[in-house]
């Protein structure tokens, strides 16, 4: 098949972003793939051929609302595809969409958003709502939560495939957690049996929650990693660490992880977290979640209850590690390989749909 990804940037740092790197990737071994973006990180050794599209980046909202613009240039080079494969609402005419948000879902959960960002979501949102009611393709969406929003909030009533994100085994620390754990615990001056909890992610989704868990629980060490540079507070059981490629080294120094979103569609940190044998403390805000089965290989909590669920579960070392050798196995059942032959499937019934 000829297959066109089509997405507003590629790189392989997070999202939906990443997600499309990955398809690119394990396609082109058995495709004829090209992939579509503003902005490309693309490896020389790369199967897959860029084709540039314009957009104006003067700001996120620019940059959303000025693609569908060049998509629209490039309609004659995109028909020439079996499989328009779009990351979203990226405009065009394309067969297959993957539903990686719902921007008026997440603007709902937002409790205080600045005036100019409610602007810009608001607009995203409409943009968003006017693609979905008019499109007659297939559906992918990452999560169950994200199916049912669409469904809500964009009155989608086409069938939904949910296929959710996957976790790549090479990203884990495998042979490397012990030296890993014993080094970073080192660097942070962790005794071994001090229970330490990792975040990874936007502070503005979780600061409130995980600042009223470090006073609630001042035993446990809270290590956050974050490119926010707002939310942070000041506490002597928080340490705040700036991003990293290199994960699996926290990973492997914590006891678990805490996940107190707001709004996630997926959650990819989740599924890493979980394959790195760390049992999870997610809000049922995030897609993820359903992954978790509480109790058994993880916890998830209302948002009004997640501080008081995590606060008491983080006290049992032994329980911990426990859970967490059950979060890795049910992780590790959701490998890219099975997301990439799902999705290889939708594409042959939009080609073949009798």
């Amino acid at each position: 098949m000829k297959i066109a990804l089509v997405v507003h940037d590629l790189h392989e740092h997070a999202g939906h972003s990443l997600y499309t790197r990955i398809l690119a990737d394990e396609l082109s071994q058995r495709h004829q793939v090209t992939v579509f973006a503003n902005q490309c990180e693309r490896p020389e050794n790369a199967g897959w051929d860029f084709h540039p599209v314009r957009a104006w980046r003067a700001n996120a909202l620019s940059a959303v609302q000025t693609f569908p613009l060049g998509i629209r240039s490039l309609s004659r080079a995109l028909a020439k595809f079996d499989i328009v494969h779009a990351q979203g609402y990226c405009g065009g005419r394309p067969n297959v969409v993957t539903a990686h948000i719902c921007v008026a879902a997440y603007l709902k959960s937002l409790r205080s958003p600045r005036s100019r960002n409610r602007a810009s979501l608001t607009l995203m949102a409409a943009a968003e709502g006017r693609f979905y009611r008019r499109y007659q393709g297939r559906v992918i969406a990452i999560s169950e939560k994200i199916a049912r929003e669409l469904r809500d909030y964009y009155q989608v009533t086409a069938p939904i495939d949910i296929i959710p994100h996957g976790v790549d085994a090479t990203r884990i620390a495998g042979a490397k957690h012990l030296e890993f754990r014993a080094a970073v615990r080192a660097e942070l001056s962790l005794g071994e049996m001090q229970v330490a909890a990792l975040y990874v992610g936007d502070l503005t989704k979780a600061h409130a929650l995980l600042k009223t868990l470090s006073k609630a629980a001042p035993e446990i060490q809270l290590l956050v990693v974050s490119r926010s540079s707002g939310y942070r507070w000041t506490a002597d059981n928080v340490r705040f660490l700036p991003p990293t490629t290199e994960l699996s080294r926290f990973y492997a120094a914590a006891d678990a992880f805490v996940f107190p979103t707001t709004y996630d569609a997926f959650g990819m940190v989740v599924l890493e977290a979980m394959a790195n044998g760390l049992p999870v403390f997610s809000s049922d805000q995030a897609g993820a979640a359903t992954l978790i089965k509480s109790g058994q290989n993880g916890f998830v909590a209302g948002l009004d209850e997640w501080v008081e669920v995590t606060a008491n579960g983080l006290k049992d070392l032994k329980r911990l590690r426990m859970l967490g050798k059950a979060a890795r196995q049910s992780a590790l059942l959701h490998d890219w390989t099975t997301v990439i032959k799902r999705v290889e499937a939708v594409y042959a019934e939009t080609v073949s749909p009798n």
